[in-house]
């Protein structure tokens, strides 16, 4: 297994957070996404993990989905797209 330093070593940055546009798209247990204040491997988000969060986040939330007229697959899209360094469920805290 990889360390978090080896991982972020192989992925892009945007300054702040690592992401691997890739392994999101096409490797769906793969790290996909690292925060910029990650500390340890359990903070390193593969698909799974984001839609995961994402679903479990929608569950409490389905006011919003239909409001916005979206589902679970756009959010995590738009999140991945979006994370410029917080964590996931920072991202989700303040659509609401």
């Amino acid at each position: 297994m990889k360390t978090i330093d080896e991982l972020r070593d192989g992925m892009e940055s945007n300054g702040y957070a690592h992401y691997d546009r890739d392994a999101f798209y096409h490797g769906a247990t793969e790290v996909c996404y690292i925060p910029e204040n990650a500390e340890t491997l359990d903070e390193c988000y593969s698909y799974l993990d984001l839609l995961g969060i994402v679903e479990e986040w929608a569950k409490e939330n389905q006011d919003y989905l239909v409001r916005h007229e979206t589902d679970v697959q756009t959010i995590l899209t738009n999140m991945f797209e979006n994370l410029t360094w917080e964590f996931p469920q920072t991202y989700l805290n303040e659509l609401n």
